[in-house]
């Protein structure tokens, strides 16, 4: 190999790659889903995720119109099924390296039964949640998320049961696994907290919280 061949080598491995699509996110403003996904953004470039090797699957709801924003292969999946979609993609491919991003509602609620598994049986999958503690997209409802007591359009007389509280439920399930709850706003630890998990060997879920700008009361 030339000199040249080996310098052009060298630029193509140092090259930062653009994860980003030219559709612009239609979030509300102020919404904390802009932080995730451009913290996401940071923490694919970080590790040098290659497009071609890296599969990310949505869940639906606000978090899910992410699928239009990263440019990687991609699966749109049912409400509440982005983990066993993303668990499925990875057992078909070891090599590949695969995310399942969804909100509180999907993954603590349609999906807590897959959750739960996929958690005990430690598949290598890494796992973001969107929490703001209500299904926004649908404006505003309790979700399983949503702290006890709070008023929303589907609990007018205040939510009766107790929020899920991932890090407790998940090392209750299986203590070997990575799973952590934070504030979107604390950015210094949304980004220490993405390294770990993008460091993880095995299930590691990261579960990050705001309030909804639009619908949200209760924090």
């Amino acid at each position: 190999m030339s000199e040249g061949q080996r310098g052009l080598t060298k630029m193509n491995k140092n090259k930062i790659v653009n994860y980003t699509t030219t559709i612009v996110p239609t979030w509300c403003p102020g919404c904390g889903n802009y932080l995730i996904l451009a913290n996401i953004i940071n923490a694919l470039k970080q590790h040098n995720y290659q497009k071609h090797n890296t599969v990310i699957v949505y869940d639906i709801g606000c978090i899910g119109n992410m699928a239009d924003f990263i440019d990687t292969y991609g699966i749109h999946s049912l409400h509440g099924r982005c983990i066993p979609t993303a668990v499925g993609v990875k057992l078909a491919n070891p090599n590949l390296d695969v995310l399942a991003i969804g909100g509180d509602g999907g993954v603590y609620g349609e999906g807590l039964n897959h959750l739960v598994a996929s958690a005990r049986s430690n598949y290598p999958i890494k796992v973001i949640v969107s929490n703001n503690f209500l299904y926004s997209l649908t404006t505003g409802q309790a979700s399983p998320a949503t702290p006890k007591g709070t008023i929303t359009k589907s609990t007018p007389g205040g939510t009766i049961g107790e929020p899920v509280n991932p890090e407790r439920l998940l090392k209750a399930v299986n203590p070997s696994v990575f799973v952590k709850s934070l504030k979107a706003s604390d950015i210094p630890t949304l980004k220490t907290s993405l390294d770990t998990l993008f460091k993880t060997k095995g299930f590691g879920l990261l579960d990050i919280e705001f309030n909804c700008v639009s619908f949200g009361k209760s924090k």
